[in-house]
């Protein structure tokens, strides 16, 4: 399980440091189109959006896996023992919940999108709103792993 958790957050590592230098590429070309040659590109903008969409979503998954997101652990480090593991199964379980109604939103936002196209890309927006089932799905997959590792007694809940 950690190998295959070490895979899946290296390549979301991969994949958002690739999307952050396509983004990056876009915002600057909209910013040279419009400012050097006074004629902005119709598309780089909702490109632009769309790559920070996805960054965050998949960021979002990442983080949680290494424990990057900002929160209030100062009672959890002033916990020892089986109520440092309550607390942090508990933790787990509403993490867990929250990706659950992300994962169920995401796919009935995936179906609604299948009808729709963006304006200037022309993209259909279900490819757009797919990240957002796919991060839950990782982030339901992180938690369970960790609240596993937790219980057995590999990881301190920290």
């Amino acid at each position: 399980m950690k190998k295959l958790d070490g895979i899946l957050v290296k390549l979301l590592f991969y994949i958002c440091g690739f999307l952050m230098f396509l983004m990056t590429a876009v915002v600057t070309a909209q910013v040279v189109s419009r400012y050097v040659f006074d004629n902005p590109f119709s598309w780089t903008e909702e490109l632009g959006r769309y790559t920070f969409v996805w960054v965050s979503f998949l960021g979002m998954a990442a983080a949680i896996k290494i424990g990057s997101h900002i929160a209030l652990d100062m009672l959890v480090r002033a916990l020892k023992g089986l109520s440092r593991k309550i607390l942090a199964v508990f933790n787990n379980l509403l993490v867990l919940i929250f990706a659950v109604f992300l994962t169920i939103s995401g796919f009935n936002l995936v179906e609604l999108g299948a009808r729709q196209h963006s304006p200037s890309l022309g993209l259909p927006m279900d490819i757009v709103y797919i990240v957002i089932p796919i991060s839950g799905l990782l982030l339901i997959y992180f938690v369970l792993s960790e609240t596993i590792q937790v219980v057995i007694g590999k990881e301190d809940g920290v």
